[in-house]
């Protein structure tokens, strides 16, 4: 998942450097298309596939991400603790079963705004979380993860997971 992040952040400025040779090259194959010149593939595929590229090891790091963190939860044990905003609660289970429910949504043209720090501890393993609440629906909150790559992660970049609408988080 850390190389495929890091393919999803190096292919974009990869694509804009590639952009104003391919906005060059078409202005002048289209203004100079009566003489037939040659099409513009090199510089058209010197932008396109880093994009192509970039989207398709996003989307699938972001699946996985959800998929693995989907497993941890299902997967935690009774003894397992969460602390919100580095402090223990008490309704630990709550938290839990909302998060469970993580689930992709339709894209609403709403934003994240407060987030969240959500820290699970199971044994040896720990799960890192951040739940923004959504800026249309109160109840609605964006779950994310912290990105894997040294290079994403210095960026603060965070992967999208998916959403759950649950009002245990309105207290925090």
């Amino acid at each position: 998942m850390r190389a495929l992040d890091f393919i999803s952040v190096v292919t974009i400025p990869v694509a804009v450097v590639a952009a104003p040779f391919l906005v060059i090259s078409w202005f002048s194959y289209v203004f100079r298309r009566k003489r037939t010149g040659p099409f513009p593939i090199k510089s058209t595929l010197f932008f396109a596939v880093p994009v192509i590229v970039g989207l398709v090891a996003g989307w699938t790091s972001d699946s996985i991400a959800q998929s693995q963190t989907l497993e941890f939860l299902q997967s935690m044990s009774a003894r397992g603790s969460v602390s919100v905003n580095g402090k223990e609660v008490q309704n630990s289970g709550d938290i839990i079963n909302a998060l469970r429910g993580i689930e992709d949504r339709q894209f609403h043209h709403s934003s994240p705004t407060h987030t969240i720090y959500v820290d699970i501890l199971d044994g040896p393993r720990h799960l890192r979380l951040f739940v923004a609440r959504d800026s249309s629906d109160p109840h609605e909150y964006w779950v994310l993860t912290p990105s894997p790559s040294k290079l994403a992660l210095r960026a603060n970049l965070k992967k999208g997971i998916g959403h759950v609408i649950t009002p245990v988080f309105d207290q925090y």
